[in-house]
């Protein structure tokens, strides 16, 4: 069975941004820098950045490149023993699928009653 692959580098290398970045980074995590002290976190975020995040992703990478698979059959194929941490990545993925699942519901529903202005005069108690 043939495998498919990247048609393009470029598209790659915007999926690889787009699961990179996520929905926290763009959602959330400006409001909650702004709360606690602002460009103070970025240094912490930078380390973590540099010594865990983009390592791992070039890991990740390296490991699919080469044993062709999933991650649970490309990590079975590196070392017997290593199939389960494959399965957590599945897993992972699976339970931030079902929250923006949620969030996505959240975004119609206040897409909706904005149409409608659903939620009346005082939109501070709707929102809280």
């Amino acid at each position: 069975m043939k495998r498919e692959v990247w048609n393009t580098r470029t598209g790659f290398i915007l999926a690889a941004i787009g699961s990179a970045v996520g929905l926290g980074n763009i959602w959330r995590f400006s409001y909650i820098a702004y709360e606690n002290g602002g460009g103070a976190f970025l240094i912490p975020y930078l380390v973590a950045l540099l010594t865990a995040g983009i390592p791992l992703l070039i890991l990740e990478l390296g490991v699919g490149n080469k044993f062709m698979g999933s991650a649970p059959v490309a990590l079975k194929r590196a070392k017997k023993g290593f199939e389960w941490i494959g399965w957590w990545g599945v897993i992972a993925s699976f339970i931030i699928t079902t929250y923006y699942s949620v969030i996505a519901g959240w975004s119609l529903v206040y897409l909706l009653k904005a149409f409608t202005l659903g939620w009346g005069l005082d939109t501070g108690s709707f929102f809280q």
